[in-house]
């Protein structure tokens, strides 16, 4: 079965385009992301985490760009790969990943509570993702966490 949405812009192995910010790319990325995410017909690769009975349908343009994790894993995997991972909360990886297409930082402010912020942080910090979602992190504790 074929695949009726538009190509992605491609991060590998070209470089970026220089000139661009990676801001301005993601912000297109994330635009688009509520379309690509869990397309099976566009993906990269077929994700597995151990502990989730569950296929996740990956595209290297939206991880390589915010996961230091992900961009050393998908060096090493080609297209078409299942890639086998291991996480420390399992089950808050779908909300990230979900996140990671969208940007859509309410949506996942509002999963946060108090028993589960830290699982998110943890995975957040292994996946080594950037500012803006540990912001999230970050404020939730602010508003929520009695020190």
């Amino acid at each position: 079965c074929q695949s009726n949405l538009p190509d992605l812009p491609s991060s590998h192995p070209e470089p970026l385009i220089e000139g661009i910010p990676t801001s301005y790319i993601l912000a297109k990325l994330h635009e688009m992301g509520s379309i690509y995410f869990q397309d099976k017909f566009s993906a990269y690769a077929e994700l597995r985490i151990k502990g989730i009975d569950k296929s996740f349908w990956i595209h290297r343009e939206y991880l390589e760009l915010q996961s230091i994790f992900f961009n050393q894993v998908l060096e090493q995997v080609g297209q078409g790969d299942i890639i086998l991972i291991s996480l420390p909360s399992p089950a808050t990886f779908e909300p990230i990943l979900e996140f990671l297409y969208t940007g859509n930082d309410d949506k996942l402010y509002d999963l946060l509570d108090l028993d589960n912020y830290y699982d998110f942080w943890q995975n957040i910090d292994y996946l080594g993702l950037g500012n803006d979602v540990r912001a999230i992190i970050f404020s939730f504790i602010q508003n929520e966490v009695e020190i």
